[in-house]
């Protein structure tokens, strides 16, 4: 039988999105302290932020932006009540199943912190060609340092005279635990 740790995420608020006014947020309260489970979801989640001292931890699931506390969850980007009870009870299974799994897995405690988009945008040709879809490389490098975009989707950063910005760019992004397609890790264009 599965150990549960959280038996039920109740929603306490719903709110207008910040980021899209399309969406909504909202706040909830977890029936049991989830303290102890969040080093071990770091380990498993790719791309989470955590912080032991508070504790908290955060990361995306499908656009939508979670925030995990000891009884306190916040959700961001969601489309509607429906989606957010949808989201939360994907959120119970997960805690218990990695509770559960816990011996299985090693506890990160690692704090991983986010790029800026300037850091981003520094490294990329600033060229504002459009080929991303995108107005602007600043936005291009809000969206990467965001994780909703890959940097190999710039096209000028592809070029040879750009490999010293791609190589630092995909190391720094690769260092902050962000996903780095393997054939474009800063290895593979040691010649370039």
């Amino acid at each position: 039988m599965l150990e549960v740790l959280v038996e039920s995420i109740e929603i306490c608020h719903v709110l207008p999105c910040l980021a899209d006014p399309a969406k909504i947020r909202f706040h909830a309260e977890a029936s049991d302290d989830m303290a102890a489970v969040l080093p071990y979801l770091n380990s498993c989640l790719p791309g989470a932020i955590y912080n032991h001292a508070l504790p908290a931890l955060t990361f995306s699931k499908d656009q939508r932006i979670i925030c995990l506390h000891n009884r306190l969850i916040t959700g961001a980007r969601l489309d509607d009540v429906e989606d957010a009870r949808a989201v939360l009870d994907w959120l119970v299974e997960l805690i218990n199943d990695t509770w559960a799994r816990r011996g299985e897995i090693q506890p990160s405690y690692e704090r991983r912190e986010r790029l800026t988009p300037l850091t981003v945008y520094k490294l990329l040709p600033r060229t504002n060609c459009r080929r991303c879809g995108l107005a602007t490389c600043l936005a291009f490098a809000a969206e990467v340092a965001a994780e909703r975009r890959s940097p190999v989707q710039c096209a000028p950063l592809l070029d040879a005279e750009h490999a010293q910005e791609r190589r630092l760019l995909l190391s720094l992004l690769a260092d902050a635990g962000y996903e780095v397609p393997a054939a474009f890790l800063p290895s593979d264009d040691q010649g370039a």
